[in-house]
């Protein structure tokens, strides 16, 4: 939550939401990250931070095409990664 709600972050998403995607992730308007252990020679953990195109403040529109995507790209990802 903290890398979503940093302003100065590249990470920042508006209105973040914690979801359960059986990772720890949150989705907001306009982006997600979800992360988990996942101990490969590059590292003990993945994060994807996934960022759409700017959209209005107030569109409201993308939140759950944005939580489609995390539920079926992000444990897809981690089975090519081999997490461990």
């Amino acid at each position: 939550m903290y890398l979503a709600a940093n302003t100065g972050s590249i990470s920042g998403i508006r209105q973040p939401r914690s979801v359960n995607l059986g990772y720890k992730s949150i989705v907001g308007t306009d982006g997600a990250i979800s992360t988990t252990a996942c101990k490969t020679s590059g590292g003990k953990y993945f994060t994807l931070t996934l960022q759409v195109p700017p959209i209005s403040l107030m569109d409201q529109t993308h939140r759950k095409d944005i939580e489609k995507f995390m539920r079926a790209y992000f444990p897809a990802t981690l089975k090519t990664l081999g997490c461990k």
